[in-house]
């Protein structure tokens, strides 16, 4: 099912970054990120697709009373967790592209004003119109220059550090919540309804452990990622402006 839910993904996410423009640093990179996500999820939920009749307890307790035992000792959804910090991955991917796109819609109508007032005035010197291909060229290299459009840059600049912010949640939850849950060995359950004791355990927990940093690797890399984004962009786009030098230096 989720690899299902992934193969139909993938394509239209790429028909989304496959824009040659790159308009914003890392475009592709970050689609890469988000195949690479999913894989990496779909892999990980293997070992866990049977945690359920992986769980078992001793022999003489009732069917009510594991389910009780499970739910005591998975009170947090472990592969709903994964699904749905891969959801804000995604979505936050897809909603930088939306935006992007606007501003650059935003940032063509001007340019096409601007270049047709110049056409206009060149015509009426006697010069020739631009032709339309090179005008689309011109285009597209006024508008990625981050250089000068800061609302570019601060929407990467944000949709950089929620990505940071969010791998950080993912990474403790992974690394102080979930792996805690298959490290330990044989479990003892009591509860009123089912007052026991009973002994349980859990098949397979050095797989399920494993596929646990496993995504824990993934999330370190995305910060670690992230965060040289953060700082290339800041110094390059922010603190080595050009614009800004030469405004000093006149």
């Amino acid at each position: 099912m989720a690899a299902a839910v992934i193969a139909q993904l993938i394509p239209k996410l790429h028909s989304l970054a496959s824009s040659e423009s790159g308009y914003y640093i890392g475009r592709h990179l970050w689609f890469g990120l988000v195949v690479l996500y999913g894989m990496v999820v779909y892999v990980a939920h293997i070992s866990w697709a049977h945690i359920k009749e992986d769980f078992i307890c001793s022999e003489n307790i009732t069917l009510p009373c594991l389910i009780t035992c499970f739910g005591k000792r998975f009170p947090i959804p472990i592969m709903g967790t994964w699904y749905f910090f891969y959801f804000i991955f995604i979505a936050l991917f897809c909603l930088i592209e939306v935006f992007m796109a606007l501003l650059r819609e935003e940032q063509v109508k001007v340019m096409k004003s601007m270049v047709s007032m110049m056409s206009l005035a060149k015509d009426l010197e006697g010069g020739l119109m631009v032709p339309n291909k090179e005008l689309s060229i011109s285009w597209k290299k006024s508008i990625l220059n981050l250089h000068r459009e800061k609302s570019l840059l601060l929407l990467y600049l944000l949709y950089t550090l929620l990505q940071v912010i969010f791998q950080g949640i993912f990474l403790f939850i992974l690394l102080f919540r979930q792996r805690p849950l298959v490290k330990q060995g044989i479990i003892h359950c009591s509860t009123n309804s089912c007052p026991g004791p009973y002994f349980c355990l859990i098949r397979g927990s050095m797989e399920k452990e494993m596929s646990i940093y496993i995504l824990a690797t993934l999330s370190i890399f995305i910060i670690i990622l992230g965060t040289s984004f953060l700082i290339y962009s800041i110094y390059h786009y922010l603190l080595n402006n050009p614009n800004i030098s030469k405004m000093q230096s006149s």
